[in-house]
């Protein structure tokens, strides 16, 4: 017989996964960000300032400085500094799946995962791969297992951005600070997490994440 008690238990919970997944809307803002420049950026424009708490003012001036680029130079200028960072002789790669496999065949394996996730959830992907960065963030706030979107974000998600992170020589570019912003981020979002993290040894590369929802881990 359900009970009173037993209500009020899922009620509560409903609303706690509600508010759970709703925090992540901001990342489809964030998506916008590491996406090749089209000059259709005013709603980051508009609310850039949202992408972080107050309590994270260090993160402030990076998030002005992406801002500042953003606004004084011209689409062309902007376009092509996107491409020399992420794209022709890249300072950084964005497809997650080759920041942690690399050529490792598990990055095949998951390429389907995610294709089979977006697909489930939706999600309507460009012409990227389904683990483009933009795709993932695009993604999170449309999983409806939040069990799932933490253990994406904390086992692969931010030790991908870690190690994409480590790949600048120097803090001069604009998207290596958003990384940092976007890393942070999700670790505030996703504190406290008993989910491993994602290891860059190769024993580690060959233990299986095809069991990602209900069967086990994504590494």
């Amino acid at each position: 017989m359900y009970t009173k008690e037993q209500l009020v238990s899922d009620l509560l919970k409903n609303q706690s996964v509600g508010y759970k997944m709703k925090k992540l809307e901001k990342y489809t803002l964030f998506a916008e960000v590491f996406s090749y420049p089209t000059g259709q950026d005013q709603r980051f424009r508009e609310n850039w300032q949202s992408l972080i708490s107050p309590r994270a003012p260090e993160l402030q001036a990076l998030l002005e400085a992406f801002a500042t680029h953003m606004q004084e130079k011209n689409l062309p200028q902007q376009q092509e500094y996107y491409i020399s960072t992420f794209d022709v002789q890249a300072l950084c790669y964005l497809d997650i799946g080759y920041v942690l496999y690399e050529e490792d065949y598990n990055r095949g394996r998951f390429l389907v995962y995610m294709k089979q996730e977006q697909e489930k959830a939706g999600n309507p992907r460009n012409s990227e791969l389904p683990d483009h960065l933009p795709n993932v963030l695009n993604l999170l706030p449309l999983i409806t297992d939040p069990t799932f979107a933490e253990e994406l974000v904390v086992s692969m998600l931010i030790p991908a951005l870690e190690k994409m992170i480590r790949s600048f020589q120097s803090d001069d570019n604009v998207y290596k600070g958003m990384l940092k912003v976007l890393q942070q981020t999700l670790e505030a979002d996703f504190q406290n997490s008993a989910f491993e993290r994602f290891e860059f040894s190769t024993l580690e590369k060959n233990r299986s994440f095809t069991c990602m929802s209900g069967c086990g881990s994504l590494i």
